[in-house]
């Protein structure tokens, strides 16, 4: 079986298109998944990526579009954000010496703000939503040495984000779940996750892929919508279902995904689903992984817990199966917003049945003789 030896992400550096030379500092990736044990009737797995340096799961696809960016002779990087990327460019970008702006919703919460800010880089607030802040990052590339992070126009975010299938694989003995559950907002971490398990499968390092569900939250479905409206799986549409966002999981809100259709392919060609969830099923199921498995997650990975149980209730997720749950991003990003919700949806995650805990083995854990 194949071994990757190194630190984080660059461990896979054969199977990136960029290598590590450039001399990182941090180490990005190399995230715990952390055995849930039964929940629901399911063995479940959370990836928890609130570990990675800025604590969310963009460090991954930053760290290799910076990475690109120093090979390429750029001196500054620009995205536009809803938080989570803005303060992964930041960190990144102070790590390696080099400039960085951030353009955000002025409705971008707060620990987000203050990250970015901690961490120097020049902040751009819009009076607008993460749509208008895209296309401000854009303009901003136009100059030359300036190179734009933005989801659906940079390639090497997916490419740093399917790293998080490998280390999925890699730690359940390279075999791989029944399901991997993704909170989808862009569609980029859902299409990037797909890329990685194909990739392994192509490479005959795992046998199969997972079934991919995109979890998004009702008021920010675009791609939910664009999968449940089209009549023939094999016609996708090209252009997006485009929304008016109103979720309070911000990492979540986008009105036009940027990664729509890759993301749909991505569900089509792992026989995946979408599930859509309220904002009182998003804060109940912050609360529950809070205080179940001691993860508390920002609401935009909550969503994915949440879609997890709807999906348990409908039968769309059997019985029996294996499942990894993307824990996209730490609870501390989002604390005013939980903590002013905690009182009112409390009690519904204490009434959740806790789940059974029982050791078993990496091969069990994948669902595998």
């Amino acid at each position: 079986m194949r071994t990757f030896r190194g630190r984080g992400i660059w461990r896979y550096r054969t199977l990136l298109p960029v290598d590590a030379c450039w001399g990182s500092r941090l180490v990005v990736g190399q995230t715990p998944l952390v055995d849930c044990g039964e929940d629901g009737g399911v063995y479940l797995c959370v990836k928890d990526e609130a570990r990675n340096p800025s604590g969310s799961l963009k460090d991954r696809a930053t760290e290799v579009v910076v990475a690109a960016a120093r090979h390429a002779g750029c001196t500054h990087v620009v995205t536009a954000s809803t938080g989570n990327a803005g303060a992964s460019l930041a960190c990144i970008a102070a790590s390696q010496g080099m400039a960085a702006t951030v353009v955000v919703p002025a409705r971008t919460p707060l620990a987000k703000l203050a990250q970015i800010r901690a961490y120097g880089a020049n902040l751009c607030m819009i009076e607008g939503t993460y749509d208008d802040a895209f296309s401000v990052a854009e303009r901003m590339a136009e100059d030359a040495g300036v190179c734009c992070r933005n989801t659906g126009v940079n390639p090497f975010t997916r490419e740093g984000k399917k790293t998080c299938a490998f280390e999925i694989a890699e730690a359940l003995d390279w075999n791989v779940p029944d399901w991997v559950i993704v909170p989808t907002g862009d569609g980029n971490i859902l299409s990037g996750i797909a890329a990685g398990f194909s990739d392994l499968c192509s490479l005959g390092i795992t046998s199969a892929v997972p079934r991919l569900l995109a979890a998004q939250a009702i008021g920010s479905s675009s791609i939910s919508r664009d999968w449940y409206t089209c009549t023939d799986v094999m016609d996708l549409p090209d252009d997006p279902a485009v929304v008016v966002p109103d979720t309070v999981a911000d990492s979540l809100s986008v009105g036009r995904p940027r990664d729509h259709l890759a993301a749909l392919q991505a569900i089509r060609n792992t026989g995946g689903a979408c599930c859509t969830v309220s904002d009182a099923q998003i804060m109940a199921a912050s609360a529950a992984m809070a205080q179940r498995f001691g993860l508390w997650m920002e609401p935009s990975s909550a969503a994915g817990y949440a879609a997890l149980r709807e999906c348990l209730a409908t039968g769309r997720i059997a019985a029996g199966t294996t499942v990894v749950l993307l824990g996209t991003g730490s609870g501390l990003k989002s604390a005013e917003c939980s903590d002013n919700a905690l009182p009112a949806f409390v009690n519904d995650a204490a009434a959740m049945p806790h789940p059974a805990h029982n050791e078993r083995t990496p091969s069990q854990l994948a669902g595998r003789p």
